[in-house]
């Protein structure tokens, strides 16, 4: 399984891809890892290869199975590249996979996504009001909301 994430708050930016694989275990011994050593990922688009970033690795055994998670930082660059693509093939290790169209049509929905969050953080100094509006000041009351009744709950 492959999932894109992507975080575009402040010094914290972030976007990635996430691969998931399971091995179930025989019964009686967990499974060993196929990706824990070796967990290096290659991508080439319509044949050429394109750069990425170094990928760690994650696993955890949960109900005799275990999920191997290997995650790879990646550029809106990158996305933009994947979603333009004819072909996408990548490989963990010395296993070989590829993207269906399906999956690169989904990408090009990512990058939509992307540019619209980018449109929509950046605020030209030409929207500045010229004008200013004195606000007005609003006397603090204390509690007195509360109500007063002596059979209240709030006395």
């Amino acid at each position: 399984m492959l999932t894109f994430n992507a975080n575009f708050s402040g010094d914290d930016a972030w976007s990635g891809v996430t691969l998931a694989f399971v091995s179930a275990g025989d019964g009686t011994n967990a499974p060993r890892s196929r990706f824990a050593a070796c967990h290096n990922m290659d991508w080439t688009v319509d044949g050429q290869p394109l750069a990425t970033g170094r990928a760690s690795h994650q696993g955890r055994v949960i109900d005799g199975e275990l999920i191997e998670l290997v995650v790879q930082e990646v550029s809106p660059e990158w996305v933009s590249a994947i979603s333009a693509a004819r072909s996408v093939r990548y490989r963990v290790c010395r296993d070989e996979y590829a993207l269906t169209a399906g999956d690169i049509q989904a990408f090009g929905s990512v990058v939509a996504k992307i540019k619209s969050a980018t449109r929509a953080a950046y605020r030209p100094n030409s929207t500045t009001p010229t004008t200013t509006s004195k606000t007005q000041e609003v006397e603090y009351q204390g509690m007195k909301w509360r109500p007063t009744s002596k059979d209240s709950l709030f006395n």
